[in-house]
């Protein structure tokens, strides 16, 4: 959002700042003593405890295990939650997965470009031993994953590049893209097949197929995939069952959403 011209008048420090405890929270790899969220944000520790305090009062964070350390809190899942289920395509996308998912046998998932990631906006876990390690509200990185691929084909060429400059590119497999050549590489092959399927593109041993899904405008507004450890693939019907299955599912969100191509 643009600037207003009187920002200083409308802008509330004080929210920005209890958000940005939670954020902080939220990327930390371990829960942090209030010291420790003191000098992430700059603060003296007597401007951190009181965001600290008005946070746990809220239950949007909570004391960790360790002693005098914070981690968040369930009000931050609950709206997570929220979040997502306000996502229209949520709701139209829920029981296609589920059915999807009950067809093939291996998890289903519906994600979302949001930003620079990855956002998992419904899961259905297979019902057998063969799960997928994403879950809703997973975020993991567009240009580092087959789905991100397949989403990333919804940005023109100028978007595309802007979106390449902004990487910090590491790398995950073989597979992965480490330069803007490479990743608009991979994008463009996405979008002339218009499905992937990925083995062990993201992590060893992690398979998947992953098919856009289109709105009323023709734009791709999110994938539908199949995901799972390589046990859970008879990979001689990738092509006959599962891309077709998938692609069926695709067309069937893509429909509810108005899309009438093919």
């Amino acid at each position: 959002m643009p600037k207003a011209s009187n920002h200083d008048v409308y802008f509330v420090p004080g929210l920005h700042r209890g958000l940005r405890v939670l954020e902080i929270l939220g990327a930390a790899d371990a829960p942090m003593s209030l010291s420790d969220i003191a000098r992430a944000m700059e603060l003296s520790r007597s401007s951190a405890f009181r965001l600290v305090y008005t946070l746990r009062q809220m239950e949007f964070i909570r004391e960790a295990e360790q002693t005098n350390t914070f981690t968040l809190g369930s009000r931050v899942l609950n709206l997570g939650f929220a979040y997502l289920n306000q996502q229209p395509i949520t709701a139209i996308a829920r029981p296609i997965l589920e059915r999807l998912r009950d067809e093939t046998g291996v998890s289903t998932h519906l994600s979302v470009l949001e930003g620079d990631d990855v956002l998992y906006l419904v899961s259905h876990q297979a019902r057998t031993g063969y799960v997928s390690n994403m879950r809703t509200g997973t975020r993991t990185q567009a240009y580092a994953s087959a789905i991100g691929w397949c989403l990333l084909g919804a940005l023109n060429a100028a978007q595309l590049q802007d979106f390449a400059a902004r990487q910090t590119w590491n790398r995950f497999t073989e597979h992965t893209p480490l330069d803007a050549e490479a990743l608009i590489a991979r994008v463009n092959a996405v979008r002339a097949d218009g499905y992937i399927v990925s083995r062990g593109f993201r992590e060893p041993g992690g398979s998947s197929v992953a098919v856009p899904v289109r709105d009323n405008t023709g734009n791709i507004a999110a994938c539908v995939n199949l995901s799972g450890p390589d046990s859970g693939f008879d990979f001689d019907k990738i092509h006959s069952f599962f891309l077709p299955q998938a692609q069926k599912a695709a067309q069937d969100i893509a429909r509810a959403l108005g899309y009438q191509g093919s």
